[in-house]
């Protein structure tokens, strides 16, 4: 495929190389806790959120853009395999310019939140900078830890991300941790599901993931596991949003044990994630528009800069 594009770097590449398609799950859990920390009721539709809403929205993107980009650097060999994310597997952008471009991002969130946001915004972003690096760099890299990765994702958008949401409503609170544990349970299991398709992938990375150390089932019996925890937390915590989403997540996710491809644990993730980011969505329209844009930049992106199509729904 290198052989069929341009690989000379142009000034938007480094806006994709943020992998804005992750903008939308990172997205969702903000939303989710300003919802539940400006105590909007569950079938209500807010049109406008604060001021301070939007300012934790983008400092926070800003920061996981690094993460995001810091990830790939250490990603290439396996996402060469596994024939996605190709600025830098392709050396379209070389690693120094992805380190500098991701250092520059860094500054750039936290000079915000020191500026215009709050005391626990700043440090929810600190412990998402710590956690995002020890996630990709080694000797840590927990992205490479069966277990460990799961639960990092989990805490960084299950838990951290939920509360940079809540601090734009309220200080952060022990309601706030509990109240954030339905969309602990979701995030992990979601995630265990993501790294089944890549199991071939991140073994010939060298790459020890959850998929890799269970296998297939193994992993898929996990997930199941963690979404059934997610509908009992959510119907504890009434949260709507993830008692939907997990009802519909269990069913596929027990389909996908009995799966013997991967095909299952694809649409199983995919349609989990959708099903909760559509009831978000419902809630804040605002949010919508920011997904139709993202996913539209995207294909247009994507389908001139490298004659692919992306993103689809059991793609990559």
């Amino acid at each position: 495929m290198k052989k069929n594009i341009d690989t000379s770097l142009k000034p938007y590449d480094f806006f994709f190389l943020m992998r804005p398609i992750l903008f939308i799950p990172l997205w969702a859990p903000l939303f989710l806790g300003y919802a539940a920390g400006s105590e909007i009721p569950s079938f209500s539709i807010n049109l406008l959120p604060s001021s301070l809403f939007w300012v934790n929205l983008l400092s926070y993107t800003l920061l996981m853009g690094a993460v995001y980009v810091v990830n790939q650097i250490y990603d290439k060999e396996s996402d060469l395999v596994n024939n996605k994310l190709f600025l830098i597997p392709y050396g379209i952008i070389k690693i120094n310019w992805a380190w500098i471009f991701s250092g520059v991002l860094v500054i750039l969130s936290f000079v915000i939140s020191l500026v215009f946001s709050t005391f626990d915004f700043t440090l929810i972003l600190l412990l998402s900078l710590i956690l995002g690096a020890l996630y990709s760099i080694p000797p840590f890299q927990f992205k490479g830890r069966p277990f460990i990765d799961a639960l990092s994702n989990g805490i960084g958008y299950g838990i951290l991300a939920y509360l940079a949401g809540w601090a734009a409503a309220t200080p952060v609170n022990f309601s706030a941790l509990l109240y954030s544990l339905p969309l602990f349970f979701f995030v992990i299991a979601v995630f265990l599901n993501t790294t089944v398709p890549d199991i071939e992938g991140d073994k010939k990375a060298g790459l020890n993931t959850t998929g890799v150390y269970l296998g297939k089932q193994g992993t898929n019996i996990l997930a199941a596991a963690f979404m059934l925890y997610a509908l009992i937390a959510s119907f504890i915590f009434m949260d709507i949003h993830i008692l939907i989403s997990s009802i519909v997540g269990l069913i596929l996710f027990v389909v996908a044990i009995f799966d013997e491809t991967d095909y299952m644990s694809k649409v199983s993730y995919r349609i989990a994630s959708f099903v909760f980011v559509l009831s978000v969505a419902i809630k804040f329209p605002l949010f919508l528009l920011l997904n139709i844009a993202i996913y539209a930049l995207l294909r247009v992106y994507y389908e001139k800069r490298f004659h692919y199509i992306y993103p689809t729904f059991l793609g990559r």
